[in-house]
């Protein structure tokens, strides 16, 4: 096929902050506003296929004014106003069935409040987390429940840490409440892993390949799996939200509980995607960036090696790309 055009651009850089792929970057806008949000842009059509530019500017937008409410909420939180705290208590009062099992949350609006009602509560639980949120995140989270006066009972289990899948299930026995963020969609071999060996899972607008460990999990372990999401309202307080509960046994399909999980998950971003700030999970997940096609038998091992790191080479080192269109609407990056 003849390419209608060829030119030269920098490549979109990875997703940062809490938009459909990053935040604008300091500086007027009048380089191009296709140029600066072609990620955020592809990102935002996972889950609305028709989207255009006009969408995605009044996303973030909506983003920035969250972003001012939420960082003077937390900052009057440090000083000791507390009032954020009450919808969560009250919350996890009405739910006591929250206080076992696996509760599995996204990372939605002020999403880091999540385990305070659980310690306020006496029933601190073990957090789930991948590496490279648990630095900062624990940090964060102890300082605040230092701050709070709910001790040092919060637990934790690292994914891909030799020994996490027991940590987890010692928790479970024991009756401890296990805090899962489901929209990490990582584990052993990160990303990659979960693109080439994870299960298909359609959005509206592409498939994506997420985890079926925690699924798996559940139903070896026959415990209850609760869903909990929590929100900015419009009065400035946290809104809880409880979704629906199972208990998973060993007669259940897996892959009918991860479904299950994440078609409750993209429901609460797609009605409130300017709270969401994981959005660099569909690119990372993204089904059509997975090395399984290299995995034929017509294909030798040596020229498998080659793509793969020639692809990782591209996706994490390479500051340009070529683009190539080959008709109105398909275009290839390379």
């Amino acid at each position: 096929m003849t390419p209608l055009r060829h030119d030269r651009r920098r490549r979109p850089g990875p997703p940062r902050g809490t938009g459909p792929g990053r935040r604008p970057e300091s500086g007027p806008e009048a380089a191009g506003p296709a140029a600066d949000h072609t990620w955020e842009l592809w990102n935002l059509r996972a889950l609305f296929p028709e989207a255009g530019l006009e969408d995605l500017l009044a996303i973030k937008a909506s983003q920035d004014r969250l972003l001012a409410r939420e960082r003077e909420a937390l900052a009057g939180l440090w000083s000791g106003n507390r009032v954020i705290l009450g919808p969560g208590h009250g919350f996890f009062a009405e739910h006591p069935e929250l206080g076992t099992g696996m509760t599995v949350s996204l990372h939605l609006g002020p999403y880091q409040l999540l385990a305070e009602p659980y310690a306020a509560a006496g029933r601190a639980p073990l957090i789930v987390l991948n590496a490279g949120a648990l630095a900062s995140f624990k940090q964060h989270a102890e300082s605040l429940l230092r701050k709070l006066g709910h001790g040092e009972g919060l637990g934790w289990a690292s994914l891909g840490d030799p020994g996490f899948v027991r940590r987890i299930i010692a928790a479970v026995r024991d009756d401890r409440p296990v805090l899962v963020y489901l929209d990490g969609n990582d584990g052993q071999g990160g990303m990659a892993t979960t693109r080439d060996q994870g299960l298909d899972y359609a959005l509206p607008g592409r498939t994506i390949r997420v985890r079926t460990g925690l699924a798996r999990l559940a139903c070896r372990l026959g415990c209850p799996v609760h869903t909990v999401a929590v929100h900015w309202g419009d009065e400035g307080l946290p809104v809880w939200e409880a979704g629906p509960s199972r208990r998973c046994g060993p007669g259940d399909d897996p892959a009918v509980v991860t479904r299950g999980l994440f078609a409750w998950c993209f429901t609460q971003v797609m009605r409130r995607p300017d709270q969401w700030h994981h959005w660099s999970m569909l690119r990372h997940s993204s089904a059509c960036f997975r090395q399984g096609p290299l995995e034929e038998d017509g294909v030798p091992a040596g020229l498998r090696e080659d793509f793969g790191r020639a692809f990782q080479t591209c996706l994490t080192r390479s500051p340009d790309t070529d683009r190539l269109v080959l008709e109105n609407q398909v275009e290839v990056w390379r």
